[in-house]
């Protein structure tokens, strides 16, 4: 009984941070074959607050067959993985290298439709706690970041 207990508890909190998310009024979660046609095969590129409190600009590119490359100039560093979408998440899961090391890393992004415009957007990042807010993501067809990510390659070696 313990046992089922604590597997309850574990899988409970493991939904908590996509619940304490409150979705706009009038939005309902973007469906997994939107989010997979919006990002798949695109280059996607935002801004976040990094742990030292600085603005950070990141790209993923989300390729069509889930496969997932990451740069961002500030460290410099990138990352390689895998990306998933469900009914409103958008997830990566991935290992970042750079001068300092390596690091893997998981995020979701939780993303919502306006009900009655459906051109807007609203997007929350689960990690990083916060709330939905209005978001036109900045996407490039193709990968744009492969360049960069092979001349880092090449100075950190």
């Amino acid at each position: 009984m313990k046992a089922l207990t604590l597997s309850i508890l574990i899988v409970g909190l493991t939904t908590i941070p996509a619940l304490s998310e409150t979705m706009p009024k009038g939005a309902a979660p973007v469906t997994s074959a939107d989010i997979s046609s919006m990002f798949g095969g695109r280059t996607y590129t935002f801004k976040e607050k990094a742990a030292n409190g600085k603005t950070v600009n990141i790209s993923w590119f989300l390729g069509t067959d889930g496969k997932m490359l990451g740069y961002t100039g500030n460290g410099p560093s990138y990352a390689v993985g895998t990306w998933t979408a469900s009914d409103g998440k958008l997830c990566v899961s991935n290992k970042w290298k750079g001068s300092w090391g390596e690091s893997t890393s998981g995020d979701c992004q939780l993303w919502a439709r306006d009900t009655k415009n459906p051109k807007k957007l609203y997007r929350a990042e689960i990690t990083k706690g916060g709330d939905y807010t209005a978001y036109k993501p900045n996407l490039k067809v193709g990968d744009s970041i492969s360049k960069e990510i092979e001349a880092l390659k090449r100075k950190l070696k």
